[in-house]
């Protein structure tokens, strides 16, 4: 019985640890830049609070969003599509990292066959991304969450996906 206790608490340690080790932005800090913005060729402004991409959707205004010089943005390309860009401020150069986040027709589908979407966040001072995808089940819909590290010139994953997600 003893043993049984011990197992028993050995365990919800390790869980308790395991949770507060998940991984956090502040752990994968960089220092934002704050010289002259270089806008990305695809933004135009259109009025005084109004930006628009290539296929003039709306978008937000350009600003640092990301690892300290990077502008991350989605774009709509219709009902359920989206892409996302990624533009280096410093120099109003696009990188081409975020395509895998994507959504367009065929939508993407996990391993078990269902169609998401996905969001990213991402913080000025991090070089941390969050991707959670909204998976679509009849009826229902389910976040999962997966963590990213920007390092040179690469979105690698840092972790697992997770069938939770943090809200941010």
């Amino acid at each position: 019985m003893m043993f049984m206790a011990t197992l028993l608490m050995l365990l919800l340690l390790t869980h308790n640890f395991t949770a507060q080790t998940s991984p956090k932005f502040m752990d994968h800090p960089v220092a934002v830049y704050t010289g002259k913005l270089h806008n990305p060729k695809w933004i135009r402004k259109v009025g005084p609070d109004e930006w628009r991409d290539r296929l003039d959707k709306l978008t937000v205004p350009p600003e640092v969003n990301f690892a300290g010089k990077y502008f991350v943005a989605v774009h709509s390309c219709g009902t359920q599509c989206r892409y996302y860009s990624m533009t280096d401020l410093t120099t109003g150069r696009d990188l081409d990292l975020l395509s895998d986040f994507g959504s367009a027709d065929p939508p993407p589908k996990t391993r078990d066959g269902h169609t998401y979407i996905a969001d990213l966040i991402t913080l000025a001072n991090s070089k941390m991304l969050v991707a959670q995808y909204y998976v679509q089940f009849p009826g229902d819909v389910e976040c999962r969450e997966r963590t990213f590290v920007f390092e040179d010139g690469k979105i690698t994953p840092i972790t697992g996906t997770r069938r939770t997600c943090t809200k941010y």
